[in-house]
Parts: C-alpha cells; structure tokens; sequence
C-alpha cells in the first residue's frame, strides 16, 4: 500500500481543499454516488475504445472518492451508513472498469488469455476488499498488503493513457490483486495464531 505519510498527506490535502469550497450544503453520499455514474461514463468510453479519456474521466472519479470522504469529516457528517455505501460503490466501480476492459479486448480480438487476466484482475479486487471487510466484521486488524484500491485505480489509469502498457498492467493486476488477498489472509492467519498461544507463566 501507500505509506502511510502519503495517505495522510492526501487526506490532508483534501481537507485543505475543501475548506475552500462551499460545502456546507453538500451531501457526502452524493458526492459518492456521483464517483460511482463517473466511474461509469469512464468504462463507456474505455469500452467504446476511447482509452486516453476513458483514464481521464477514471481519474476525476477517482478524486471525488477522495472528496467525499473529506467532505464528510468537514461538514460532522461522517456516518457508518456512508462508510457502507462508499465501500459499496467502490466495488460496483471496480466492477463496471474492469468489464469496460474486458469489453475493449474482446473488440479487439485480443488472446482469449489477456480477456482472462482482465477477470483474475476483477476477482481479485473483490477478493482485497472482501478479506479486508470480513475479517474487521470478525474482530481483527486487516491492512496492508502490496495492492489495496489507490494503487489499482492510479495503475490503471496509467495503462489507459500510455495503451501501450494496458496488457503488462492488466496482468500485473492480475498477479497482484490476488498476492494482495492472499497476504491480507496470511495477516488474519497471524493475529488468530497469536490469540491461541498460552501465555507464559510470570
């Protein structure tokens, strides 16, 4: 993942930013589910071949993820059925890019193994956030791991706006993504080990 001085940096950043704007009025869930129809008009385009724009307008979803949050921290609006939808939407917005994807190879012929990749790529960014989100719901600690969402958006978005690299990427998501889940596994094996070993005598 980010370290975690470049997380609040950009957590910070944002608050800086939004200070600035008129927010007051603004509903933190409709920035979300605005991210989301973003998100979608940037899979119409990549699927439609428009790559370049489709990583573009991927991009400025990306940043109303990151406004939302903030906005809510700024405006005491930050509420567990936010942080519910948020991760909700993020999914159906991974979803909808990687399809977008998908959809783009399958018009260009691509190997039957690249459209492959695209579909490990996908099963194992839900996979991420679904060890992630199970093991919170089970009592345990779950961060980490090589690629959480941050560097899955930013490294698609660069696949996109250099076409040349999108094969090398979507195999890259697709070895990484379910390394990722795999070592958020080995990170909850760990912490329930450590529960079961008797402490020493004092």
């Amino acid at each position: 993942m980010f370290t975690e001085k470049f997380q609040a940096w950009v957590r910070a950043s944002a608050q800086r930013l939004v200070r600035t704007l008129p927010i007051h009025k603004v509903n933190p869930n409709a920035l979300t589910l605005a991210g989301l129809v973003i998100t979608c008009i940037a899979a119409v385009l990549i699927g439609s071949g428009f790559l370049l724009a489709g990583g573009i307008v991927l991009l400025l979803a990306a940043a109303f993820d990151i406004l939302d949050g903030a906005v809510a921290r700024a405006t005491n609006h930050v509420r567990k059925y936010g942080a519910f939808l948020d991760s909700t939407t993020d999914r159906y917005a991974e979803s909808a890019t990687y399809l977008a994807l998908l959809t783009y190879f399958l018009f260009q012929h691509a190997p039957p193994l690249i459209c492959l990749m695209v579909m490990v790529s996908l099963e194992g960014s839900l996979l991420v956030s679904y060890v992630r989100a199970r093991a919170q719901s089970l009592g345990f600690a779950c961060e980490g791991g090589l690629f959480a969402r941050p560097e899955r958006v930013i490294l698609t978005v660069i696949g996109l706006v250099i076409p040349y690299t999108l094969v090398a990427v979507v195999v890259l998501l697709a070895i990484a993504t379910n390394v990722t889940a795999i070592q958020r596994i080995l990170i909850v094996w760990k912490q329930d080990r450590a529960h079961l070993v008797p402490e020493k005598d004092q």
